[in-house]
């Protein structure tokens, strides 16, 4: 509530790591909080409303970011503002592809930020810049209500993994990669990256997958195929979540790992 009573001028935009806000409400009303929870969901609704009325709320400092649809996306769908919801993941679909490279593939757009947090202060593509961490959140967020549509899919788990990408084998962290030819490295000036683990610690999950042409596939883990049965082994980060696309089934623990999980195709039961 600080940022809206302290700072209102930049309530009327979204925020990075917004969701973690959605994420909060849902445990008040869990917790039977309902004073908090309603202080909350009033302030988060009047940002809603005016996002709604406005064509492309999708600025922040810049009219032109491409930081703001993450919790743009995340209220409007939440107070069933499905237009401006749809349109907030249009948008990010337009600048962050799918291509078959691995800087590209799921990179937000993100030309700027080297000015002001890079050692070389220079205006080019960031390849996988914190952009690409938390637009990836909508994105899944919007396959898991879409399990059909592989594309969504794609571009959300390359933007979720990209943002590995920044981390050498010394554990260096850069705020991206530069993508000129000239220098095609990452920027050697730690830092400007959190909102990008916030996003890959958000959205890292296992999800499986039956391809019409490629067959059963597993983004995160291994899948195999024993007779009538699909073996999940879950190798991302975390192991505490799996979605099962040919069911709809977003499997979560609060403890614990999944160690493998199975799915059988003629009793559509999961073990």
């Amino acid at each position: 509530m600080a940022m809206v009573n302290y700072a209102p001028g930049y309530a009327v935009f979204g925020q990075m790591e917004g969701d973690i806000f959605v994420a909060i409400l849902d445990d008040l009303k869990r917790e039977g909080i309902r004073d908090l929870a309603g202080q909350l969901e009033t302030a988060m609704r009047q940002r809603a409303e005016r996002w709604k009325q406005e064509a492309y709320p999708f600025g922040s400092e810049m009219p032109w970011d491409s930081t703001g649809q993450e919790e743009v996306y995340a209220w409007t769908k939440y107070f069933g503002y499905f237009d401006k919801a749809d349109g907030t993941l249009n948008a990010i679909l337009g600048y962050m592809p799918t291509v078959p490279h691995w800087g590209y593939n799921g990179s937000a757009r993100r030309y700027w930020d080297f000015i002001y947090a890079g050692k070389y202060t220079r205006l080019e593509h960031q390849l996988h810049h914190y952009g690409s961490g938390i637009n990836a959140i909508p994105v899944l967020t919007e396959y898991r209500d879409h399990p059909h549509d592989f594309y969504l899919l794609r571009v959300g788990y390359g933007g979720t993994m990209g943002a590995l990408t920044n981390i050498d084998q010394d554990g260096f962290l850069a705020p991206a990669f530069h993508a000129y030819p000239d220098m095609l490295r990452p920027d050697p000036l730690s830092g400007d990256n959190g909102p990008n683990f916030f996003g890959f610690a958000f959205n890292t999950a296992t999800y499986v997958v039956h391809h019409p042409e490629l067959g059963w596939l597993g983004f995160g883990g291994n899948v195999s195929q024993k007779g009538g049965v699909v073996v999940v082994k879950p190798l991302d980060a975390f192991r505490t979540r799996i979605y099962l696309a040919p069911l709809g089934l977003w499997l979560t623990l609060d403890s614990g790992k999944f160690d493998t999980v199975e799915l059988n195709l003629a009793t559509r039961t999961v073990r």
